[in-house]
């Protein structure tokens, strides 16, 4: 969903804002952030929505990359599983805060909506969350890889 000139500024925007978790994009290539990476929203959803969620939000793209190499690490852990959606919602209030002045009401919609993303992943995503690390442990045949999960 990103090629390696969106992914290299997601990843600058990552470090210029300093967002939690942006040490693990080092461990992997531009192409392989670029095959997990799908933007905002999880991979069941139809790449159209995933854009539409994206063109609305697109302060939350460096949140999500971030989000979808947690996940794509999965150790199937619910600990770990609470940790990235936290930290998701986290993130997502730094980006607004970063990104809009306290006076401007699109910070405030986008920190809303990061918690809100941050809660369905949290109340849906644990199956999506495992998939990754089912694969890796020989738990469920592999399928096939569009991206990461958001």
């Amino acid at each position: 969903m990103a090629g390696i000139d969106e992914i290299k500024r997601l990843k600058g925007l990552c470090e210029e804002y300093g967002l939690e978790g942006r040490e693990m994009l080092a461990g992997h290539t531009d192409e392989e952030l670029a095959g997990i990476f799908n933007g905002i929203g999880p991979e069941a959803f139809p790449q159209w929505l995933r854009a539409a969620l994206d063109a609305l939000h697109p302060s939350l793209r460096p949140v999500a990359l971030i989000h979808d190499v947690e996940w794509s690490e999965s150790d199937g852990k619910r600990e770990t599983f609470a940790a990235s959606n936290d930290r998701f919602a986290r993130n997502g209030c730094t980006v607004a805060c970063a990104s809009f002045g306290w006076w401007r009401p699109r910070r405030y919609k986008v920190m809303w909506d990061a918690a809100k993303f941050a809660r369905i992943c949290q109340t849906f995503g644990f199956g999506a969350f495992l998939a990754p690390w089912k694969e890796r442990e020989g738990r469920a045949p592999a399928r096939p890889q569009e991206g990461g999960e958001a």
